[in-house]
């Protein structure tokens, strides 16, 4: 872990650490897309090069640091499986014009995909009584997004990116490597996939992306960012902390709550009385639901 030796065996370093660690979680994941937002000419694409470059530059110098330089196979695949669902996620941000929506949707999927697949594939123990309400909760809030008279499946991007994040540390799971050994190879997977995405994609479009210099500095800013908030995950859900992977992981999906207050504070997403009302209530029952997962696993 990347933190002070001092602290580890410690009881209450490892609880405090936790704590960071969803904190520090909750602000990166729910800010680090607000660049991608603020600048509408500045493709998608592009963020998720320059992104992934910043994230890949800022994983090497914790490596070093940690004296941890490697890489293997398992970190690399989890880094190009990630590309996929950022690609999606950055995409519906600017498809489906809709920043708290997006990640509203997402959060729900990737709670949803998280736990099934630790009760299916890990055998974690649950109680039905409340993960089936909780899972009806979550389909709920699901519905309460959708646009009145358009299907839900109309915003299949941040559907599927949500899919993805839910399960795309799964082999990391299955594999036993360890955190420090994971964390650099999975930044260069992410940075080599998506620099050969979207080489293949101009080929294809016959069209070179635009980099302009400030959206591309932001957009570093944002990979440095989410590196740190991928490195408080293995904080927050550490088995020796206080809270562990059932209550880590649906803690950090509160970067929700920070998602939607860029969207309304400096987006001015959902700017009617009424749509807010609808969106805090479908928050509430989605994070019912995460409330609900993390006491069905006993």
């Amino acid at each position: 872990m990347f933190y002070n030796q001092s602290l580890r065996g410690s009881a209450l370093g490892n609880e405090l650490l936790s704590v960071v660690g969803v904190l520090i979680g909750v602000f990166a994941f729910g800010t680090y897309m607000v660049p991608l937002k603020k600048y509408h000419d500045f493709s998608s694409w592009s963020f998720l090069v320059a992104m992934s470059i910043g994230a890949a530059l800022c994983s090497v110098g914790i490596a070093v640091v940690k004296d941890c330089v490697t890489l293997n196979v398992v970190g690399l695949a989890c880094g190009a499986l990630w590309v996929v669902g950022g690609a999606l996620c950055f995409w519906a941000v600017q498809a489906e014009r809709d920043l708290a929506g997006t990640g509203l949707r997402s959060m729900c999927v990737s709670i949803l995909l998280s736990f099934i697949s630790g009760v299916t594939i890990f055998r974690e123990p649950s109680l039905l009584y409340f993960s089936i309400p909780a899972i009806a909760c979550m389909l709920g809030g699901i519905l309460l997004q959708a646009p009145k008279g358009q299907h839900v499946l109309r915003n299949w991007r941040s559907l599927s990116s949500g899919a993805i994040f839910g399960t795309y540390l799964i082999p990391m799971k299955l594999s036993g490597i360890r955190d420090d050994d994971f964390l650099l190879p999975f930044a260069v997977g992410i940075c080599i996939t998506s620099i050969v995405l979207v080489l293949i994609l101009n080929l294809k479009r016959k069209k070179t992306l635009e980099f302009k210099t400030v959206p591309v500095l932001f957009s570093l800013g944002a990979g440095v960012l989410w590196m740190f908030g991928t490195l408080a995950i293995f904080w927050a859900v550490a088995e020796d902390g206080l809270f562990g992977y059932a209550i880590g992981y649906p803690l950090l999906q509160l970067n929700l709550v920070v998602n939607q207050m860029w969207g309304i504070l400096a987006f001015g997403e959902y700017a009617t009385r009424h749509e807010r009302v609808k969106l805090a209530l479908s928050t509430v029952v989605i994070l019912l639901g995460a409330v609900l997962l993390t006491i069905s696993k006993g």
